[in-house]
């Protein structure tokens, strides 16, 4: 961008250059060709009824192919005297004036060309000489343009030249002042870098006083993550310590009584199972996210299978019917999460279900979709953002704190998934929850 300013700026400047340099010719011109015309005025001798002129000042009225020009013409006598060029010139120059005659005591200057002619500038002067019985005499002093449009040629090269050698040399400066002063801003981001790799704990201290407060700031701010990082991980550790206890008293309960188990202490089981595969999960995932998709798939629908059977036991004294369609899709998702997510999405379609819930999977671009579906009195467009906010509730009467669908929201974003509330031919909600495939 600055290039581009810069660019603009000398050419506008090249464009100012170049017109005061040629104004400066062109009064050049006018004042060398108004020389010439004091001069034929000072030698003219009247002899007779004709001007004579004893010696001319400029030589190059002399010399053929000089390009200068010079005649007297009187007003009804036509021409009375030429100079030696003109009477040697190729083309009529004196046949006839290029220009109006100026009225007495005034002249004129400028550019002319005649057909057939080359471009010329034309200065002409007109005195009542009163030795020849007050005749009007104008003095015409003619000059090629080619000297001076070669001379305006050079001018323009050398501000070509010389104004691009100022644009690289102000570049080059420019460059160089930049990558100086940017350094610290490139050494800051290294060293974020490091941080993001883990090489690093902080960003340092040894930056300009610019960039100073910005690197306490930042240093600050990372020292104050860690802490809240490593409470976040120790408070882990509790729960996860609180609850190994409890859940190891219940399943050695379970094994002990194992001969005498039913269908019931089988799902108590599989339950405590589950909820010691949270405990360690939650305990991972508060330690570190992980970088990339899991490498094994999930089968969407084993999961949701395993899931719909607890629920249906858990909510026994309903009568819900559950459709299952059936597909062999799997996700890129780790198994845990998939089952965190899944049982938020089924347990609320069993809660505000009237009396049916449908779960399919399928297939779209670039990943994987499950639709849970309901025939509740589903949620109004107003609240579908609202609701998979946390801590948001529409259903006060129902028992729970509001962050189970904000929980998916999160879960998927970190594999780049989203969800989604519709309305669904059942009757009420749908929610559509795309993973990768």
């Amino acid at each position: 961008m600055t290039t581009v300013v810069l660019a603009c700026c000398l050419g506008v400047v090249a464009l100012l250059l170049d017109e005061s340099y040629r104004q400066a010719v062109l009064r050049g011109a006018e004042d060398q060709l108004r020389a010439v015309a004091n001069g034929l005025l000072g030698a003219a001798v009247e002899r007779g009824d004709h001007l004579v002129f004893a010696e001319l000042g400029e030589q190059r009225l002399s010399q053929p192919d000089s390009g200068l020009y010079a005649y007297v013409d009187a007003a009804g006598a036509g021409v009375i005297w030429r100079s030696p060029t003109v009477l040697v010139a190729a083309t009529g120059i004196a046949d006839e004036p290029p220009i109006a005659r100026p009225a007495p005591g005034e002249s004129y200057f400028g550019p002319v060309q005649k057909a057939g002619d080359p471009r010329r500038f034309v200065y002409a002067y007109t005195v009542v000489w009163e030795a020849l019985n007050d005749m009007e005499l104008t003095f015409w002093v003619l000059a090629d343009q080619h000297p001076y449009l070669r001379q305006l040629s050079a001018f323009r090269q050398d501000i070509v030249v010389w104004l691009g050698v100022a644009a690289a040399v102000f570049v080059a400066i420019q460059f160089a002042a930049l990558r100086w002063g940017l350094a610290p801003v490139r050494r800051m981001a290294d060293r974020i870098r490091g941080l993001e790799s883990g090489k690093r704990r902080n960003i340092g201290d040894d930056y300009p006083r610019e960039l100073s407060g910005l690197a306490g700031n930042l240093n600050r701010f990372i020292a104050h993550e860690r802490a809240n990082r490593d409470r976040y991980r120790r408070a882990m550790d509790d729960l996860a310590h609180s609850l190994k206890t409890p859940l190891a008293v219940l399943k050695n309960a379970v094994r002990h009584d194992g001969e005498h188990a039913d269908t019931g202490a089988c799902v108590l089981s599989e339950q405590i199972e589950r909820m010691e595969s949270t405990v360690g999960h939650q305990l991972s995932r508060a330690a570190a996210v992980p970088a990339a998709l899991p490498l094994v798939r999930v089968s969407v629908m084993g999961t949701a299978e395993r899931i719909v059977r607890a629920v249906e036991r858990a909510y026994a004294d309903k009568p819900v019917t559950t459709e299952l369609v059936t597909s062999g899709l799997s996700v890129r998702v780790d198994e845990r999460d998939l089952m965190e997510m899944l049982g938020n999405l089924i347990e609320n379609a069993f809660k505000y279900t009237r009396s049916r819930v449908r779960l399919s999977v399928r297939d779209v671009a670039n990943g994987v979709e499950v639709w849970v579906e309901d025939d509740g009195d589903g949620i109004a467009p107003a609240q579908r953002t609202a609701v998979l906010e946390r801590g948001t509730r529409v259903d006060t009467k129902s028992p729970g704190q509001g962050i189970g669908l904000a929980v998916v929201v999160e879960i998927a974003a970190a594999y780049e998934g989203a969800l989604a509330i519709e309305a669904s031919d059942l009757g009420g909600a749908r929610l559509r929850l795309r993973l990768p495939g």
